[in-house]
């Protein structure tokens, strides 16, 4: 038996973290294509594309599992202090060294000229949560990290039924209920605020901290083969059924494929390899952070996107051209990536930032 924290199987965390980066790259390739792109040529490949997001959608969902799995850990004490000084201060600095200047090109972009003046525009912006899209999660893990410590003190006083009950009611009422509002296009059906769904996965990461577990290699097996099945299953719904919903980080199935994944690595499925995993692990946080710098400048001002490159191919039938396409998301999603991984090894050499933000 091994605890949630114990050495050998830290390494699962670590190989968790970088997919989910890998993933949030691919869908931010893909979305921010579509957004600058001319929507007459994405329709016959709508399937497709909404196939890829259902694939990498749990991606932030597996950010905030892992923040729970070690935040929420009965064994670890967390100091309103502690969590103040060290881990809330890391994401505010992070907030302000990047969403400041984010906002700012955005003022420079609009206006076409810089002054002196964006700088405070842009600083009001942040602090107002105005500026690049991606940077949502820091101020949602800011408020997650503040409400720690009274989390972990509630969580000691009440029993794994009661928070059993909680997370099966924020379940039914975030996640079930919007989706099949959605699914029936009704809005009679109750629904809490969609926000609860970020909250049931920290506490999904509290009940694999809180349970010890024997690695078992037919168990490894099954969980392996349901998230196989799940995501196939969602592939199938897009081509073969027309299923034309596109996930959201609080629909069910990414809920379920989210939790499913953690599980797999959590319980022992994925092994020791000679891959850095914690070093890569080490550099995701300012891959995040910067990787949307590189898909700016290529759609934007390279005005270069998978779309336009697939028209330049001139294939000529739609299963050539979501072959081609699937290809150039991969390309394009390991251009930026490399890129942003190069520039967080950069900005992690930097003693100051390695120290107080990366």
């Amino acid at each position: 038996m091994t605890n949630g924290l114990s050495g050998p199987r830290k390494q699962f965390l670590d190989v968790l973290r970088v997919l989910a980066t890998c993933a949030v790259v691919l869908m931010h390739v893909l979305t921010g294509a579509t957004d600058v792109t001319d929507a007459s040529i994405v329709p016959e490949y709508r399937s497709l594309l909404l196939s890829v997001m259902d694939l990498v959608t749990w991606c932030v969902p597996i950010f905030l599992l892992i923040s729970g799995y070690l935040f929420l850990n009965p064994e670890r004490t967390l100091t309103y202090p502690v969590m103040i000084k060290k881990y809330c201060r890391r994401i505010a600095l992070a907030i302000l060294l990047f969403g400041v200047p984010y906002a700012a090109s955005e003022l420079v972009v609009t206006e076409r000229t810089f002054r002196i003046r964006m700088i405070p525009e842009a600083l009001k912006m942040t602090l107002m949560g105005h500026t690049w899209s991606h940077m949502w999660y820091l101020y949602l893990i800011l408020f997650l990290y503040l409400i720690t410590p009274l989390l972990k003190k509630v969580l000691r006083v009440l029993p794994v039924w009661g928070v059993a009950a909680v997370m099966a009611v924020i379940f039914l009422g975030s996640s079930v209920a919007p989706f099949l509002n959605k699914v029936l296009d009704v809005n009679s059906i109750p629904v809490l605020p969609d926000g609860g769904v970020y909250f049931l996965y920290y506490l999904c990461g509290y009940f694999f901290a809180v349970r010890e577990v024997c690695v078992d290699k037919g168990r490894n097996v099954w969980l392996t083969a349901a998230v196989a099945v799940l995501a196939l299953g969602m592939i199938l719904s897009r081509t073969l059924v027309g299923f034309s919903i596109q996930m959201a980080y609080n629909y069910p199935f990414t809920v379920l494929l989210a939790v499913l994944l953690f599980a797999a690595g959590w319980n022992g499925s994925i092994k020791k390899h000679r891959i850095p995993w914690q070093e890569a692990g080490a550099l995701s946080f300012a891959v995040y952070l910067v990787h949307p710098v590189y898909v700016n400048l290529l759609y934007k001002f390279v005005k270069i996107t998978p779309f336009t490159v697939l028209e330049q191919c001139g294939v000529q039938s739609v299963a050539a051209g979501q072959a081609v396409l699937i290809l150039l998301l991969a390309a394009f999603c390991l251009v930026v990536l490399a890129l942003a991984t190069a520039t967080a090894w950069v900005l992690r050499k930097i003693p100051v930032l390695r120290k107080y933000v990366l």
